[in-house]
C-alpha cells in the first residue's frame, strides 16, 4: 500500500517493499522528477542499499573467515519494512532481522528510513541499530533515479550537472563491477559537467572528497531542476544506463569491492561498525526547483 506524503508545493508517495520512494511531483507544474521504475531500463526508483554497498567479490564477505553470500546493494532493498510512524509531512519505517536476513548477514539489527518534507524539499533518514553482542560492519547508501529529462521536448544531452563550488571531477574506476585501483580526472575546477552517454561508458561516476556535497541536474531550457545535498557521505555515484531517460545521484558509505580476493567485511573499504546497541545515522535532501 503506497503512503502520501504532501504540503502546499510537493507530493510524495512510497511503500513498504523496500521503503522506497516511489513519486516525487511538483504540485505548482505537475512534473514528476522520480523516475518510474520502467524494468525495460531499471525496474527501481529509489532503492535503499544495505547492508553492503556496490559489488563483493564473487557475491561473497567474510566474517571471522566464515564466507557468506550478498547480491550487489544488499537485500534490505527487497524486502518488507513496517510502518512505525506516519504524519502528514514524516513517515518512518522499520525492517528488523530475521532469519532470512541472518542467512546472509549474520547480525541483529535495525534498519530505519525516514522521509520527511519541508517545503520543496525530502529529508531522508537512515537509522541503523546494532541489536547483536558483537560488532556490526555494513554499508549504506543511497540510488534515487531522476527523470532526465523532464519535459517530452527534451533530449539527455539537453541537461547538466552542476557542482556547488569549482571540483577536481575525478571517478574511481571501474572494470566490469569491481573497482581496478585506478582513477580518472573528467574535469578539473570545474562546477558543471554536461550530461552525455559517454560520461557513463564504464558504468557509474564514483566522486569522493569534494569541496561540498551537494549536486544538482539542470536543463538548458528551463528552471527546473533537482538537487541532492548529502553532507558527511564519504562517496557518491553518478550512473544511467547506454539508453535510460534518467539520471541516478547515489550518496554512500561505502563502495564496490576491489578486484582481488573474498574480504573480511570489517575490512572492505568505506565500511561502518557500530558497537552492541549502538546506533549510526546520516541524511540525506532532495530538493526540486520548479518553473
Amino acid at each position: 500500500m503506497m503512503s502520501v506524503l504532501e504540503n502546499e508545493l510537493i507530493k510524495i508517495t512510497s511503500k513498504p517493499e523496500g521503503a522506497e520512494l516511489t513519486s516525487i511531483e511538483s504540485k505548482k507544474d505537475g512534473i514528476q522528477f522520480l523516475w518510474n521504475a520502467n524494468p525495460s531500463f531499471w525496474g527501481r526508483h529509489a532503492p535503499v542499499l544495505f547492508p553492503n554497498v556496490g559489488k563483493l567479490i564473487n557475491n561473497q564477505y567474510k566474517i571471522n573467515d566464515k564466507t557468506y553470500e550478498l547480491t550487489q546493494h544488499g537485500f534490505a532493498r527487497d524486502m518488507v519494512f513496517n510502518v512505525i510512524k506516519e504524519e502528514q509531512d514524516e513517515i518512518t519505517y522499520e525492517l528488523i532481522s530475521n532469519s532470512e536476513s541472518l542467512l546472509k548477514y549474520p547480525f541483529k539489527f535495525s534498519l530505519k528510513i525516514r522521509y520527511r518534507i519541508e517545503g520543496s524539499s525530502i529529508y531522508v533518514t537512515y537509522e541503523v541499530t546494532n541489536n547483536d553482542v558483537v560488532s556490526m560492519p555494513f554499508s549504506i547508501g543511497a540510488h534515487p533515479a531522476f527523470n532526465v529529462p523532464l519535459l517530452e521536448n527534451e533530449s539527455f544531452e539537453d541537461y547538466y550537472i552542476q557542482f556547488e563550488e569549482n571540483e577536481k571531477i575525478e571517478t574511481i574506476k571501474l572494470e566490469g563491477s569491481y573497482r581496478n585501483g585506478m582513477r580518472e580526472l573528467i574535469a578539473d575546477k570545474k562546477n558543471v559537467l554536461p550530461l552525455t552517454r559517454e560520461l557513463f561508458k564504464d558504468d557509474a561516476l564514483i566522486l569522493e572528497k569534494l569541496n561540498k556535497n551537494s549536486i544538482s541536474i539542470h536543463s538548458k531550457n528551463h528552471s527546473s531542476y533537482v538537487k541532492v545535498d548529502f553532507e558527511g557521505f564519504p562517496y557518491v555515484g553518478i550512473w544511467t544506463t547506454k539508453t535510460a531517460p534518467f539520471v541516478c545521484i547515489e550518496p554512500w558509505y561505502g563502495i564496490a569491492d576491489e578486484a582481488g580476493p573474498v574480504k573480511e567485511m570489517k575490512n572492505r573499504l568505506g565500511v561502518n561498525s557500530i558497537e552492541p546497541n549502538e546506533s549510526f545515522t546520516c541524511t540525506y535532501s532532495i530538493t526540486i526547483g520548479m518553473k
